[in-house]
C-alpha cells in the first residue's frame, strides 16, 4: 500500500533512498495526482490501512527510541562502519575513567579544555587573531595553521607574542621603514662586533647562518630553524643568544613612542657595561618591579641579583627589535623567544636520562635544590641577597624541610671587591655533583634564578614532583603555564618558600592536582614542536614588520 523505496548511495557514502511508485495508489499519499478515481470501497480502504500502519511504524520507533543501545551512534551521513579518526591527545581523552576528584582527571580535563577551545578552521582563527590585534594575520599564517594543525599546536594561545609586537606596530603606522632601517643597523654592528647576537637570513627557504660565531647556539639554530623553514618568506632577524635581556627601553614610560624612534647610543649601542647595575637600574623607568604581588607597592629590585650586580650586561637605552630568552617587564623590551634550553632535543635542555622510578608516596617531603652560586658579580658582600645565597640560609634554619646545596662556585662572577675563599667556606660550596635525577627523591623541587632564569622548569615540571617557581623573570610560556595551577609561585626573596611548602605537606591533595596539572602540561603541550610554532609565529610578525609596508587598523 505505501510507495517502495529503492536504496541508493549518496554523496556523503551513507545509505539514502528515493520514493518509486510501483503503487499506484500510494501516489496520492506522495502528493501526486490521478485522472481517474478509485472505487469508492477503494478510496475508504485505503486511507483506513495507511492509517493503522503508519502508528504500527510510530509505535516501533519510540519503543526502538526507548530502548537501550550502548553501541549506537548518532548517523552522521558517513559509513559507521569504520571507527572516527582520532583526535588529539585520545591517550588522554579516552584513559579510564577517574572521579573527578583524582589529581589525574583534574589535570586531564584542564588540558582538554584548553585544547577544545582552539580553533578548528583558518577562518575561523583568522577571525580570532583579527579580534585580538586589529590586523589580519602576517604573510603565511595559512602555511603556519596547515603546521601548527600538523603538530598538534596551540592555535590561538599567543597574547604574548601580540604584545611583545604591539608597539612597532604603532611605530610602523608612523614610519613603515624604521623597523627593516633597525635591522640594517644591527647587521653593520654585529659585523664588527657581535656582542652575543646572530643576524640571522631566511632566503628562499634555506637557514644562512652569519660568518661570524655570534652565540653559543649557532650550530644548533639551522637544525631547529631547518624544521618550519618551509612556513617563512625570506627575512633577516637579530637574536640574542646570551641569557640575559638587553633591551633596557620602557614602552609605558611617558612619551616612548617619541624616544623610541630617537637613537641615542650610536656605535655605543649593546656597549653599555654599568658596574654595579644597582644604581644605573635605578635610574631607568619600570626597572622597579614590586616585591610582592599583592598590598603596597614596595620596591623589590634589591632582591633581584640580575638588577643589582648582573653578571653580563652589554646594554641598549635605545628601542632595538631584538629576540631574547627572557626580560623584566616593563625595563626590558626583548621580543621573547624560546631558546635552546626549552628544546628536549638540544644538549642544552633539562631533560633527565630515565624516567621518574619512585611513587609520589614515597618521595621525602621536602623541597630540594642542587646547582652554582649563579646570581651576579659578588662585590663585597652584596651575594647575602643574591637568592640562591639566600636559599641556603633558609635551608640552614629550615633543614627538616629545605635539602639545598650549592655544588660549584661560579668563579667568573669574582673578581674586583670578592673574597672568594670567605664566600667559599660560608655557604660550603663544594662538590661533587649530584645526578639530576636525585630529584625523583623528594615531593619538592625549587626553581630559583641564577644569573637570569634558570632554564631547568620544564625539565623539573616532567619530574613527577610538584615545583616552586621563584623568578623575577618573563618566559616565553608565561601565559600558558600559570602560578597556582601548574606551580607553586614563591616570591623572589624566598620569604614564603618554607610557609608554602608547609603548605603543600598539610594540603596532599591540592599539592598533588598541581604537580599533576603541571607534568600533564610539560608533557603534552610544551613540546618541541609546540616551541616551533611559537618560535615561527614570531618570525612571521618580524617578516611582516621588516617588509616595510604600512601597518594600518583594519
Amino acid at each position: 500500500m505505501f510507495a517502495l523505496k529503492r536504496f541508493i548511495s549518496n554523496s556523503a557514502g551513507g545509505p539514502s533512498y528515493e520514493p518509486v511508485n510501483d503503487d499506484p495508489d500510494a501516489e496520492l499519499a506522495l502528493g501526486g495526482s490521478r485522472q481517474q478515481r478509485k472505487p469508492l470501497w477503494r478510496r475508504i480502504l485505503i486511507p483506513v490501512l495507511f492509517i493503522i500502519a503508519l502508528f504500527a511504524v510510530l509505535a516501533g520507533i519510540a519503543s526502538y527510541m526507548g530502548g537501550p543501545s550502548p553501541t549506537r551512534r548518532p548517523s552522521s551521513g558517513a559509513d559507521n562502519s569504520s571507527p572516527p579518526p582520532a583526535e588529539p591527545w585520545d591517550d588522554i581523552d579516552h584513559e579510564a575513567d577517574l572521579p573527578m576528584t583524582d589529581p589525574v582527571a583534574l589535570a586531564r580535563a584542564s588540558l582538554r579544555a584548553l585544547r577544545s577551545r582552539q580553533s578548528k578552521t583558518l577562518a575561523q582563527a583568522t577571525s580570532r587573531y583579527t579580534l585580538k590585534t586589529g590586523r589580519s594575520p602576517p604573510q603565511n599564517y595559512d602555511k603556519w595553521f596547515k603546521m601548527a594543525q600538523d603538530k598538534k599546536c596551540l592555535i590561538d594561545e599567543y597574547d604574548l607574542i601580540h604584545r611583545d609586537f604591539e608597539p612597532w606596530y604603532q611605530i610602523a603606522r608612523i614610519d613603515p621603514k624604521h623597523f627593516n632601517g633597525m635591522i640594517d643597523r644591527g647587521r653593520t654592528l654585529m659585523t664588527i662586533n657581535s656582542m652575543g647576537m646572530d643576524t640571522i637570513k631566511i632566503k628562499n627557504g634555506e637557514v644562512h647562518m652569519p660568518r661570524y660565531q655570534g652565540t653559543s647556539f649557532d650550530n644548533d639554530w639551522p637544525r631547529t630553524l631547518g624544521r618550519f623553514v618551509s612556513v617563512l618568506p625570506d627575512m633577516d632577524f637579530m637574536l640574542n643568544g646570551r641569557d640575559e635581556p638587553r633591551v633596557v627601553f620602557d614602552v609605558r614610560a611617558p612619551g616612548a613612542i617619541e624616544n623610541a624612534r630617537n637613537l641615542t647610543n650610536g656605535n655605543d649601542a649593546f656597549h653599555i657595561e654599568p658596574h654595579p647595575t644597582a644604581d644605573w637600574f635605578a635610574q631607568r623607568t619600570g626597572c622597579d618591579p614590586l616585591s610582592a604581588p599583592k598590598g603596597f607597592g614596595m620596591d623589590g629590585s634589591a632582591d633581584i641579583a640580575f638588577l643589582r650586580s648582573s653578571s653580563s650586561s652589554d646594554f641598549t637605552t635605545d628601542f632595538w627589535p631584538l629576540l631574547s630568552m627572557t626580560k623584566i617587564s616593563p625595563c626590558f623590551s626583548d621580543i621573547l623567544y624560546p631558546g635552546q634550553y626549552f628544546y628536549d632535543e638540544s644538549w642544552w635542555s633539562g631533560s633527565f636520562e630515565y624516567a621518574d622510578n619512585v611513587k609520589w608516596e614515597d618521595k621525602k617531603p621536602q623541597i630540594y635544590w642542587r646547582g652554582m652560586s649563579n646570581g651576579g658579580h659578588i662585590i663585597g658582600e652584596n651575594y647575602h641577597r643574591f637568592p640562591r645565597f639566600r636559599l641556603i640560609d633558609i635551608a640552614r634554619n629550615h633543614s627538616e624541610l629545605v635539602d639545598a646545596k650549592m655544588t660549584r662556585f661560579a668563579e667568573s662572577h669574582c673578581t674586583n671587591e670578592c673574597d672568594r675563599e670567605k664566600v667559599i667556606n660560608e655557604y660550603d660550596i663544594n662538590g661533587p655533583q649530584s645526578p639530576k635525577e636525585e630529584v625523583y627523591q623528594f615531593k619538592y623541587l625549587l626553581d630559583v634564578d641564577g644569573n637570569t632564569f634558570s632554564g631547568r622548569f620544564l625539565g623539573l615540571l616532567r619530574s613527577g614532583s610538584l615545583v616552586f617557581k621563584s623568578t623575577a623573570f618573563d618566559e616565553y610560556f608565561n601565559d600558558w603555564l600559570k602560578p597556582y595551577e601548574h606551580y607553586v609561585p614563591v616570591l623572589p626573596d624566598l620569604s614564603d618558600m618554607v610557609e608554602k611548602v608547609q603548605w603543600a605537606i598539610e594540603n596532599e591533595a591540592e599539592a598533588r592536582r598541581i604537580q599533576q596539572t603541571g607534568k600533564l602540561f610539560a608533557e603534552k603541550l610544551m613540546t618541541d614542536d609546540q616551541n616551533d610554532c611559537y618560535f615561527s609565529l614570531v618570525l612571521l610578525e618580524w617578516a611582516r614588520l621588516q617588509s616595510g609596508a604600512r601597518i594600518a587598523d583594519q
